[in-house]
């Protein structure tokens, strides 16, 4: 009888591990540290970002949609797109205003990550993705003395040994 249980427990413990590699498989690199709650809706935000920026595979399109080349390129993140129409206060995982492209050996530029920006004040950030997993930092230009940015990096598309919320990727060159 108590065999019977424990075996019952094992294949529902399983079964439960399993939906829940299922869910997070996309995001790879997801923070898994003691003080990092991801959750089902932080999850469906990525999700959301990932849907709204499969399109800007290629930099041409981006282009089209109001992305512009700012030549930063920084190691282990990549080249910089930003559209400026976007940059405000409000954060919405669907609508990034950066996109990070990177040369992958492949001799083209390939779409590895979102960025999010906000003007840098002294009040903060604006709240992000759900949940206590994202960290946003304080961007100064080259050359520059002063932050002119918050931003916040999303790796939806490369894995990130470090992170989906990172800001540097070990795998981008």
């Amino acid at each position: 009888m108590k065999t019977r249980y424990t075996e019952i427990l094992i294949r529902a413990m399983l079964c439960l591990t399993l939906l829940a590699g299922a869910s997070i498989s996309a995001f790879a690199g997801f923070h898994d540290d003691a003080a990092c709650v991801a959750n089902a809706v932080t999850l469906e935000q990525l999700k959301s970002a990932q849907q709204a920026t499969a399109r800007f595979q290629n930099t041409r399109t981006a282009e089209r949609a109001g992305y512009m080349n700012i030549g930063l390129e920084v190691p282990n993140m990549g080249h910089h797109w930003v559209n400026f129409d976007l940059v405000d206060n409000v954060f919405e995982a669907d609508k990034p205003e950066a996109l990070v492209y990177a040369d992958l050996g492949t001799g083209r530029l390939q779409l590895v990550a979102v960025e999010y920006l906000a003007p840098y004040d002294s009040a903060g950030p604006p709240e992000g993705f759900v949940g206590t997993c994202d960290g946003w930092s304080p961007f100064t230009p080259p050359g520059g003395s002063e932050p002119v940015f918050w931003t916040l990096h999303a790796w939806i598309w490369h894995a990130n040994l470090s992170g989906t919320f990172a800001k540097f990727n070990p795998l981008i060159p």
